[in-house]
């Protein structure tokens, strides 16, 4: 009888590993992102990435929305575990999350709703989610997401492009206003804005 019961508990646990997580990444999996799913993670590139649909620039106190997608339009994932960090430190999430619609939030590294995951297995092909930056925050963020195309096969904190959070003066460079008069004042007046939207371009390098 207890070889029995031994035997139920070992089989219990090997399914719990083959079948993963078909509602969602737990909160256990913060700190690597990696699926229980008893497999290595796949060592070539992601065929699915995380894009910033407004562009890689964003406002303090504005959402950044993003899109989970395959790269060829046509391969569907059916799970996903998405975190913001700040490009100069991958140690703590940032930010918090939207609730999607088809999707849960988490919370990791004592944030709050820091995190977020699929709520079923179902194929996706577009995943939208809206991520708001600290209060007061500037600086370059990277979106590190895990997709998982099948129980057997998954990719972990594939990186999104940067997207730079800026204050309003840096996202909006200051015009030198238009004067009246000579041809001479006119072409200042062109330089002018030339040196400013030159000098906001490389403050979001």
């Amino acid at each position: 009888m207890a070889h029995s019961a031994v035997a139920s508990v070992l089989i219990l646990s090997l399914i719990s590993q083959i079948e993963g997580f078909p509602n969602g990444a737990p909160p256990s999996a913060c700190s690597s992102m990696t699926p229980g799913h008893g497999v290595a993670t796949q060592q070539s590139s992601s065929p699915f990435i995380t894009t910033s649909t407004k562009g890689e620039i964003a406002l303090p106190g504005t959402s950044v929305q993003l899109e989970l997608r395959p790269q060829n339009g046509d391969t569907p994932f059916r799970g996903y575990f998405v975190m913001a960090f700040d490009r100069n430190d991958d140690s703590k999430p940032i930010g918090t999350f939207q609730e999607p619609r088809d999707g849960k939030l988490i919370d990791c590294s004592g944030g709050m709703q820091n995190a977020v995951t699929h709520i079923n297995n179902s194929d996706k092909k577009s995943v939208i989610i809206e991520w708001m930056p600290p209060p007061n925050y500037s600086g370059q963020v990277v979106f590190k997401t895990t997709f998982v195309q099948n129980k057997m096969t998954f990719w972990v904190k594939t990186e999104s492009k940067v997207v730079s959070v800026v204050t309003e003066t840096q996202g909006s460079p200051r015009m030198v206003p238009k004067p009246a008069g000579s041809s001479a004042s006119q072409v200042n007046y062109i330089l002018g804005n030339l040196v400013s939207l030159f000098l906001m371009a490389i403050s979001v390098l």
